[in-house]
C-alpha cells in the first residue's frame, strides 16, 4: 500500500482481521451482502475472505491508477469494508480535480453524509475516521472565517486527528492535515488568537512538519501539503524553505496518480515562484 496511508496490504488475513475487530462493521457488511441487487460476488465473499480481499484490492488499484470515480462506485458496491478506499477516492478526486467551488463543496458535503452513516460501526477502522477528518478540513478551507468558526468543524476535526495521532504518532497524513488546519486558523485570525482559541501554534506545527518530512522525504503529498502550509502562514521568512520543498517535490518520481496530482500542484506553485 502507499507509504502515505500506511495501510497494510488488504489481503485475506487483513480483511478478516478488520471484520473481526469491528463486529458492528461485520454486521453491516452482512446486511449489505443480503440486500437485493448486491454485488454478485459479495454474498459468496462473506465466507471467502480471499475473494473479498481481491475485490478491495481492485478498488485500491483503480484509485492508484487515477480512476477515482470507478474506484468510488466499485467500493460503494462492496459494502462497509470498502468504504475507506471508496470515499478516499472521492475525496482525492474532489480535492484535486474538481475546480468549481460550489461543486467541490457539494461533493464534500455528500462525503460527510456518507461518513456519518459508516462511522458508528467503525470503532477500530482508523482510516474511516481520517477520511472524515480530511473532508472536514477541506471544507473548512472553502469557508469564510465566520462560517468556519461557526461551523463547529474546527475543534471536532482537531480532536479526531489528535486521537488518531496518538495511535500512530508518526503517520504522515495525520501530521499534514493537523498542521494544515493550524495554518488555516493562523491565516484567518493571527497567531495569538489562533493559539488562545484553538491551540494552533505555528512553531510547533512547523517543527512537527519538518520532522515528518525527514522521515518521509519522498512523499509528494507531504511536500505539497508543506508548501500549502507555508503559504497560509504568509511569512516571507519561509520563502527559501518554500522554494526548497517545491523543488524537492518536483524532482521526485510519482508512483501513483494521487502522487502525480500532488506533484502537479507543486509544479504549478514552483512556476509562480521562479
Amino acid at each position: 500500500m502507499a507509504a502515505a496511508t500506511k495501510l497494510p496490504f488488504p489481503d485475506a488475513t487483513v480483511i478478516e482481521s478488520m471484520l473481526k475487530s469491528n463486529p458492528r462493521l461485520a454486521e453491516q457488511q452482512l446486511l449489505a451482502a443480503n440486500k437485493e441487487g448486491a454485488h454478485p460476488a459479495l454474498s459468496a465473499s462473506m465466507n471467502d475472505y480471499q475473494e473479498l480481499a481481491l475485490l478491495v484490492q481492485d478498488v485500491w488499484r483503480l484509485h492508484f491508477q487515477g480512476q477515482y470515480q470507478q474506484a468510488y462506485s466499485m467500493g460503494i458496491s462492496l459494502g462497509p469494508i470498502a468504504m475507506g478506499p471508496a470515499l478516499y477516492a472521492k475525496l482525492i478526486y474532489t480535492t484535486y480535480l474538481v475546480k468549481d467551488a460550489k461543486q467541490k463543496e457539494q461533493l464534500f458535503v455528500e462525503a460527510d453524509q456518507e461518513f456519518a452513516k459508516i462511522l458508528p460501526f467503525a470503532d477500530k477502522y482508523d482510516f474511516i475516521f481520517f477520511g472524515d477528518a480530511y473532508q472536514k478540513a477541506r471544507r473548512l478551507e472553502l469557508m469564510s472565517t465566520s462560517a468556519a468558526t461557526a461551523s463547529g468543524l474546527i475543534t471536532v476535526t482537531q480532536d479526531t486527528l489528535e486521537k488518531l495521532q496518538q495511535h500512530s504518532p508518526d503517520h504522515p497524513l495525520y501530521v499534514a492535515i493537523i498542521a494544515s488546519i493550524d495554518a488555516g486558523i493562523i491565516e484567518r485570525v493571527g497567531g495569538f488568537v489562533a493559539g488562545m482559541t484553538f491551540g494552533a501554534d505555528e512553531d510547533e506545527s512547523m517543527a512537527l512538519f519538518k520532522k515528518v518530512l525527514q522521515s518521509y522525504p519522498s512523499l509528494t503529498v507531504l511536500h505539497n501539503e508543506f508548501a500549502q502550509f507555508i503559504l497560509r502562514l504568509d511569512d516571507s521568512d519561509y520563502d527559501s524553505l518554500l522554494l526548497a520543498t517545491l523543488k524537492r517535490c518536483d524532482s521526485l518520481t510519482a508512483v501513483s496518480a494521487e502522487e502525480a496530482l500532488n506533484q502537479r500542484s507543486c509544479r504549478q506553485l514552483l512556476q509562480q515562484r521562479l
